[in-house]
């Protein structure tokens, strides 16, 4: 369109993607998305992620966790924490466990969001599918836990994330 003289807006670009997810055509779909990034071309991204996305499926392609992490990250930076979760689980119920990069993408949405009882009963469910936090959800956790006035019963979900010295003792309390 560009060597033709024809200047093209975020808009058109996005009908441009429309039109070839509806035909089948994810992979020149993506490259096209990829245009558009490196010529800083400014659309909703996470509609154009959204499209994409729910067309891997009809075209017979399965998102893998890296996929589901990507747009998990995408909902949680656009503060859609319902989406986020709501995406989270049906990963699961189709077929793709969550990893451990998952699990600390949805864990900092929620706490950045200031959901920490929600994030700490995914830490919970994360530490007992044997996986462990990232160090700076570690130290997120840590500020949670130096918060005055915290409820009894978030207090216990912490210590129980919260790793043991080589003593066995509490790091923090």
């Amino acid at each position: 369109m560009q060597a033709a003289g024809i200047i093209s807006d975020s808009q058109t670009y996005g009908i441009l993607l429309d039109g070839l997810c509806k035909n089948g055509h994810i992979s020149e779909a993506l490259s096209l998305f990829h245009v558009m990034e490196s010529n800083s071309l400014h659309l909703d991204i996470l509609d154009t992620a959204r499209a994409l996305f729910s067309n891997l499926s009809s075209k017979g392609l399965q998102p893998d966790v890296k996929t589901y992490t990507t747009m998990i990250q995408g909902f949680c930076e656009e503060g859609l924490l319902h989406d986020a979760k709501e995406l989270f689980v049906k990963m699961e119920h189709n077929g793709c466990l969550p990893n451990d990069v998952t699990y600390n993408t949805i864990i900092r949405g929620f706490i950045g969001q200031h959901k920490c009882y929600e994030a700490l009963i995914l830490v919970e469910e994360m530490v007992q599918r044997g996986f462990s936090a990232n160090a700076s959800n570690s130290s997120l956790v840590i500020d949670i836990l130096s918060t005055k006035g915290q409820d009894p019963a978030l207090q216990e979900v912490i210590k129980k994330y919260m790793p043991k010295d080589s003593h066995g003792m509490q790091e923090i309390e």
